[in-house]
């Protein structure tokens, strides 16, 4: 399957942990009629007190992605546009991908127990409703090239030392 790889691009210095952008993930995948509910949310926002930093986490759909491989019904699986999503038809609730996940990115959905990803909001022409409702900047679209592991690494590097 030919994919389209764009990513989310994070800059942790323009968050400001306003959660916008889970409001608007809520919203655009259960309804502003559902739950508003930031656990229904594909982003997450995790806040470092201390350092006074806040880091937004989604899901990176790793090139090989080990919640793929792990997933014992074939629920996990990468979608046209890259992302990897779970096939709710099919998800048994065993949270593989969870405890897989070297970012832990999926959530779980607190009512059905099956996980949440980012899916870059693949049938919105618009666009994923975090990036349109982030006021900062800390999100922006990123295509395959510009957002690379040695990017990640680095970001990640600062954010240990930070941590030291």
């Amino acid at each position: 399957m030919k994919t389209k790889r764009e990513q989310l691009r994070i800059d942790p210095t323009k968050c400001t942990a306003c959660h916008l952008c889970t409001m608007a993930c809520a919203i655009k995948h259960h309804g502003i009629h559902g739950m508003l509910n930031p656990h229904l949310s594909r982003i997450k926002i995790h806040q470092y007190k201390p350092q006074e930093v806040n880091v937004p986490e989604v899901c990176m759909a790793c090139e090989n992605a080990p919640c793929i491989k792990v997933c014992p019904v074939n629920a996990r699986m990468r979608i046209s546009n890259g992302s990897v999503v779970t096939n709710v038809s099919l998800c048994i609730g065993c949270h593989a991908c969870v405890y897989i996940c070297p970012v832990g990115s999926p959530e779980v959905h607190p009512e059905t127990g099956q996980t949440l990803t980012c899916d870059m909001c693949a049938e919105d022409k618009a666009g994923p409703w975090c990036v349109i409702a982030c006021q900062e900047g800390a999100l922006t679209l990123s295509d395959k090239d510009s957002l690379t592991i040695e990017t990640a690494r680095n970001q990640a590097g600062r954010y240990k030392r930070m941590h030291a």
